[in-house]
């Protein structure tokens, strides 16, 4: 090592190694939830502003009308999904956006074209195919509408759908966009990356224009939105260790629909 160069090269070296290690150390710690009880099937990864539930292994359901008790020990996350229409004091399935599937049974819900864009354009499906009759889990995937042969496969074995504001597509932001990109706000998204769906959200209050490129960042390819805004965020999961998380207070009762991730 009386080399200078040999010893500048093995330093450097040393440095690489050190970086790596402790970049495979800060991944590991942010999915040991799952790494560490293999019966927990949702990953939960993290950078710096955002927090990322995978939800590719999971059985999904969309519940109606009532959001589950933060009690159902064998619900692991839950938030609002498809956007309700009007806030009203009693549940009618055609206050939800689109169609959608719960408990495997297909419902209508309302229709919108917002500034002279048909409804198709805006908006896609987010669909889990069910599983067959050993438990074996189905895809998930993004589809366009109106799509009625698909809905009725995924009834048939018994998966979930909702209808959502495009929000990232084939790794672009798509415009119109469904918030103005100044607003600053909690966000939320359903989202694809390497044939792996994810719901992800901000830490922090951010503007739109920020949160869309995390995730541009993050490596995202396509995204629907999730209902937000103060009430309507209201969500919480259940880690590794069976310990609840509340992510944003409840305020009012006016959501009607909400994205379930089941532990088994």
């Amino acid at each position: 090592m009386h080399n200078p160069m040999k010893k500048t090269l093995y330093l450097t070296l040393v440095i690489i190694f050190v970086a790596a290690i402790v970049s495979w150390i800060g991944r590991s710690f942010n999915t040991s939830e799952t790494m560490n009880n293999p019966s927990y099937p949702m990953l939960v990864d993290s950078t710096e502003q955002l927090i990322a539930y995978d939800i590719t292994d999971c059985r999904l359901d969309l519940a109606c009308g009532q959001m589950p008790d933060t009690t159902n020990e064998q619900v692991i996350f839950c938030a609002a999904a498809a956007f309700t229409g009007k806030c009203l004091d009693y549940f009618d399935h055609t206050n939800i956006l689109g169609p959608h599937i719960s408990s495997g049974v297909l419902y209508d819900g309302y229709t919108e074209n917002k500034d002279g864009i048909p409804f198709e354009q805006r908006y896609a499906l987010f669909v889990w195919k069910g599983m067959d009759n050993q438990g074996n889990l189905f895809g998930k995937g993004f589809h366009p509408l109106p799509n009625g042969e698909l809905l009725s496969n995924v009834q048939k074995q018994h998966g979930m759908a909702f209808t959502q504001h495009w929000v990232i597509k084939d790794s672009k932001i798509f415009t119109p966009c469904i918030q103005p990109l100044d607003r600053k706000e909690y966000f939320r998204s359903i989202c694809q990356k390497d044939n792996r769906f994810f719901v992800i959200a901000n830490k922090s209050e951010m503007p739109y224009q920020d949160y869309l490129n995390l995730l541009l960042e993050y490596g995202v390819e396509n995204a629907l939105y999730m209902d937000m805004g103060a009430g309507w965020n209201h969500s919480f999961y259940r880690d590794a260790d069976n310990q609840l998380h509340v992510l944003h207070p409840k305020t009012h009762s006016y959501p009607t629909n909400w994205l379930v991730v089941y532990k088994h």
